[in-house]
């Protein structure tokens, strides 16, 4: 007896340092089992045993979830994967789903297939074998147009060294293939997101042969990921199928998800892929057609939709389908959520310090700023979706008496970009959610990055440092390692720090429901004035710059949500008092 509780003593500090990553990362490898392999509902699936940063974890790639979406089924929604026998090679990805990057640095070649429905499963080897994990779904951002679930995108790495959570990645439909809407029935449209469904359906069959646990399922999205696990939530299947989620960057509310005119749009994608009957022939027959056309034609007839450079950011997004059966969203997602019809679900959202430097792709081209600011009054209203009717107020509010972009106001075009697609759709979806929502089941929490780099993400977009701060994408920087990007970062750097803050928030959330207190704030309530608390992780440059500082803000920019609202809704602005 006193054997067996000397070694339960043992065992139990031994599970304890692996969590606390006490050991090195040659310790865990020597530890590591040769193969993994799980028998699954869908199928016996072999993976691989990755070594990881500090610790090794089971990689599961490319498990099918859907038929290939080619010939008679492009343009549909997908198909269940039919199955297959013995073992499924899950060792290394597949393809991602077919793109070209139109947003730079210059990129001309098209990659990925058409075939490219697969996902992936992550999970920690040092783990309680009869206790289930909760589950991280991510859902890609991207635009809707590019990237894609796996490695070099996207690496599980900084999650399974915190060994809590299991991670699933997946790839979905992108640019017209996963969003091109006829109006009808003959092109229903949001097969991306039908896609996102499908997915969460076999991580909802599948995911407890993995240990994880799929009554304890999170959505995590970025930008259009964001956009796009919001629009779950008004889905009345697949709200069913996940108890939480995190929206990061983004939300259903922001201008560039706002519906526009697919009809006229699909019409246009058969001209520019080469159909001459493209004007006067039936929904049907086009998309018949489009069935069978190259895919290489409908990526290079996406080029046609943009009105100048990232000019709009998204031109295919989420349209508002017929009542037929399947339909992922029949209504505007803006008066869904208005109204409440939404599964509530504990929420947090997140944004970045200056979100608007996406616009340096812009700005830090001489050509493309001449070329905009010659065109601003017509460029400026599609690239920030709103009316052009308004764009001598939106110029006036942002720029003053000037109509053009130079140095003295480019600051203020990041800060339109910023207000337009990270901090309105934000302030507005939490304001509509706290007149309706029960928040002790359902309560929201938020935080923002602020944490300076070396490390930026539009450095790589543009090719060149412009110093702009933590902005749009650095977010992700700390939660998924992105070696297309930059190299893992070491534990013990000031990034690596970072990053362990960024991770144990998100996984303390996924696992409990609960936001990390780093700073104690006030809950998030509808009579929060002016704003919710919401933490901010930046470096506490003072006394110690390699260290993260946690402080708590409640400011917003009032004047900005209240001009936005009343840019997009009129008389039925929601404003906020700025007296309160």
């Amino acid at each position: 007896m006193k054997f067996l509780v000397l070694f339960l003593i043992f065992f139990d500090y031994l599970i304890s340092s692996i969590n606390s990553q006490s050991f090195s990362a040659d310790f865990f490898a020597r530890l590591a089992p040769s193969s993994a392999e799980v028998c699954a509902k869908a199928g016996c699936i072999r993976g691989k045993v990755e070594t990881g940063r500090i610790k090794p974890y089971e990689a599961f790639y490319g498990i099918p979830y859907a038929e290939p979406p080619v010939g008679k089924l492009r343009f549909e929604s997908p198909v269940p994967y039919g199955g297959w026998s013995g073992y499924w090679d899950a060792t290394y990805p597949r393809d991602y789903c077919i793109q070209k990057d139109y947003y730079g640095p210059p990129v001309t070649e098209i990659t990925g297939s058409e075939d490219c429905l697969y996902l992936q499963v992550y999970r920690p080897i040092y783990r309680k074998k009869d206790t289930p994990l909760p589950v991280l779904v991510f859902i890609h951002p991207g635009a809707f147009l590019v990237y894609a679930s796996t490695p070099p995108y996207f690496g599980p790495e900084y999650f399974m060294d915190n060994g809590e959570v299991i991670v699933v990645t997946f790839n979905y439909r992108l640019g017209l293939l996963g969003f091109l809407c006829s109006g009808d029935d003959a092109v229903k449209g949001n097969f991306g997101l039908k896609d996102q469904q499908l997915a969460l359906k076999w991580i909802a069959a599948n995911i407890e042969y993995f240990g994880g646990d799929p009554n304890s399922v999170t959505l995590l999205g970025h930008n259009v990921g964001s956009a796009s696990a919001n629009l779950h939530m008004m889905n009345p299947v697949s709200q069913n199928l996940f108890h939480r989620v995190i929206l990061m960057e983004g939300n259903a509310l922001s201008s560039d998800v706002y519906p526009i005119d697919f009809a006229t749009q699909f019409r246009k994608t058969a001209k520019y892929v080469g159909l001459p009957e493209w004007k006067t022939a039936s929904t049907y027959e086009l998309a018949y057609k489009l069935k069978y056309v190259d895919a290489s034609q409908l990526v290079n007839a996406l080029g046609n939709l943009f009105a100048y450079y990232a000019t709009p950011f998204t031109p295919v997004r989420p349209c508002i389908e017929g009542d037929w059966e399947g339909a992922f969203l029949t209504e505007d997602p803006r008066k869904l959520w208005a109204e409440g019809r939404v599964a509530q679900k504990p929420m947090i959202l997140s944004t970045v310090e200056h979100p608007g430097d996406i616009g340096a792709m812009i700005t830090t081209n001489e050509t493309l700023l001449a070329g905009f600011n010659k065109n601003i009054y017509k460029l400026l209203p599609i690239q920030m979706n709103f009316n052009p009717r308004y764009i001598t107020d939106v110029l006036e509010f942002y720029f003053g008496k000037k109509d053009y972009i130079d140095d003295t106001n480019v600051n203020y075009y990041y800060k339109m970009i910023g207000d337009r697609f990270s901090y309105y759709p934000i302030i507005a979806l939490v304001k509509e959610y706290l007149t309706y929502a029960n928040l002790e089941e359902n309560p929201v929490y938020m935080f923002e990055l602020a944490f300076k780099s070396q490390y930026q993400t539009i450095d790589f977009l543009i090719g060149k440092d412009v110093n702009l701060g933590v902005g749009y994408f650095d977010d992700l920087l700390y939660l998924f390692t992105q070696t297309f990007i930059i190299p893992p970062f070491d534990a013990n750097s000031p990034e690596g720090k970072m990053s362990d803050v960024m991770i144990r928030t998100v996984v303390n959330f996924v696992a409990r429901g609960e936001i990390k207190e780093w700073k104690r704030f006030q809950s998030c309530t509808a009579s929060s004035t002016p704003f919710c608390d919401w933490q901010v992780f930046s470096r506490y440059e003072k006394l110690e710059p390699n260290e993260v500082e946690v402080s708590v803000s409640n400011a917003i920019d009032v004047p900005m949500f209240n001009f936005w609202s009343k840019i997009d809704n009129g008389i039925n602005a929601l404003t906020i008092d700025t007296c309160s």
